[in-house]
């Protein structure tokens, strides 16, 4: 199982790291169709299946790793 890591960049983003390597970015976005809620959107720099929004901050490590998983090429 791969080591994900994050590293804050800015006040509501973050870089994604995969056993200490880059492998993308973190954003938290305001949710303009739930008033108070927040969006997460998951971009790896090498998917081309583009990026994922998510709800539930829990869900972000177990969708990362998903993603990295099921890249094509990897």
């Amino acid at each position: 199982m791969p080591h994900i890591t994050f590293s804050r960049t800015g006040e509501d983003e973050a870089r994604i790291y995969e056993d200490g390597r880059i492998v993308g970015e973190l954003f938290r976005d305001e949710d303009y169709n739930r008033p108070g809620g927040v969006l997460y959107t998951i971009h790896l720099a090498e998917d081309w299946r583009g990026p994922v929004r998510l709800r539930e901050r829990s869900a972000i490590r177990k969708t990362v790793i998903r993603l990295l998983d099921t890249l094509p090429y990897r």
